[in-house]
């Protein structure tokens, strides 16, 4: 894909402003026109700040956008933007959804200012808003009418977190005119990965005691015991559960013994009773470790995606899977957490795709710039496809 940087700036200001953009007939040249309008969303919208209450700076883009498209779009009380793109049948076929997180959790008000070349970009959570510029790029090329699937679709941009414990998609799912056909979610980068959904839970286990003056180990002490003990269990006989630790950490003021530790752990499973029972597990084991130790032991929970029905989606699967496939891409297929499988819990078909290839880190995400181009056809040609079907 040819690439100016001097082009993808004055897209980004024609962004920021919110002019729509003009209709258009497919082309070589508009597929590009598309994909650096994409791109340029996903500059700006990195460079808001996230994680906040609502995402407000990022929703009031993205609300901005699809204002200047002529299109209607609700917000709810949580924050999260819900807009329906009308296709050409005038029927009540149930819609298909695209949804997407419109934060991030590891923005910088200086590392995430993007940094481009010839072929990449790159800047701190700059991955994390490819999925809300992808579903801007569908709004516009919907709204040109260069792009009309069989059923209507529904653009969902969440406040928060897909894997916030608090999420609810009860209202979406309890109704008669949005309830999905089909889901699809899109994330940044993984483009070359289908994820096979497996239920997931973070905690957080804080030890706590009373202030003491002299030197004491009890608490670092009791963290490695807690931590020693649930990796030493064997959740299940077909090894369908397992536990990681994610963090460690004794608190430490002023020199003075630990008086407050921390550790994150997280538990992945297949089958959902399995993953309850070793959360109920994890909580009860904590807490026992504490009391013999005589601190006070706190779990949250910090994270949660259900394990759900993996079968409903299999043909879903196969459509993306010749998709990748035409545009010479390497697919590898691995578990994972996906939010999708909040939907498939609820018999609704669905799973997640990557819109880019790349790398994902803690301080710089790097996203190929051509791989953009291919994850964006993909993306409507899934959309298609998925429409195409009268059921799964």
């Amino acid at each position: 894909m040819a690439f100016s940087v001097k082009k993808l700036l004055f897209l980004a200001a024609d962004a920021l402003f919110g002019k729509a953009a003009k209709a258009f007939k497919p082309s070589a040249k508009n597929s590009s026109r598309l994909t650096d309008r994409l791109l340029a969303d996903t500059i700006r919208l990195a460079e808001l700040p996230s994680p906040e209450v609502a995402e407000e700076p990022r929703a009031a883009f993205v609300l901005e956008r699809l204002k200047s498209l002529s299109l209607l779009p609700e917000v709810n009380d949580s924050g999260d933007i819900l807009v329906r793109l009308h296709s050409e049948k005038a029927n009540d076929e149930a819609p298909i959804l695209l949804f997407t997180d419109l934060g991030s959790k590891r923005w910088h008000p200086a590392k995430s200012l993007a940094r481009l070349d010839a072929e990449t970009a790159a800047g701190a959570g700059l991955s994390d808003s490819l999925g809300t510029a992808a579903l801007l790029s569908v709004a516009e090329n919907c709204q040109s009418g260069a792009f009309l699937p069989r059923r209507d679709l529904l653009l969902l941009f969440t406040a928060k977190s897909l894997d916030d414990p608090n999420i609810s998609f009860g209202p979406l799912l309890d109704s008669r005119r949005d309830r999905p056909f089909a889901a699809i979610g899109v994330r940044g980068l993984s483009l070359d990965r289908i994820i096979h959904s497996i239920g997931s839970y973070r905690l957080k286990i804080t030890v706590s005691g009373e202030p003491n003056p002299a030197p004491s180990n009890k608490v670092t002490e009791t963290l490695i015991d807690t931590a020693r003990t649930l990796l030493g269990i064997a959740w299940d006989t077909e090894g369908k559960t397992t536990m990681f630790i994610r963090r460690l950490e004794a608190l430490t003021v002023y020199g003075l013994s630990p008086q407050e530790g921390v550790l994150e752990l997280e538990i992945e499973s297949s089958e959902g009773s399995l993953l309850d029972m070793a959360v109920n597990a994890v909580k009860a084991t904590a807490g026992k470790i504490g009391e013999t130790a005589n601190l006070k032991t706190e779990t949250e929970l910090l994270s949660f995606i259900p394990s759900g029905k993996p079968e409903k989606s299999l043909e879903l699967f196969e459509i993306l899977r010749k998709l990748t496939r035409e545009q010479r891409i390497k697919i590898t297929e691995e578990n994972g957490a996906d939010p999708a499988s909040f939907f498939t819990c609820e018999d609704i078909p669905a799973l997640s795709m990557g819109i880019a290839l790349g790398r994902e880190g803690a301080d710089r995400d790097i996203i190929s710039l051509d791989s953009v181009e291919k994850g964006r056809l993909i993306l409507e040609r899934f959309i298609v496809e998925t429409a195409a079907h009268n059921g799964f």
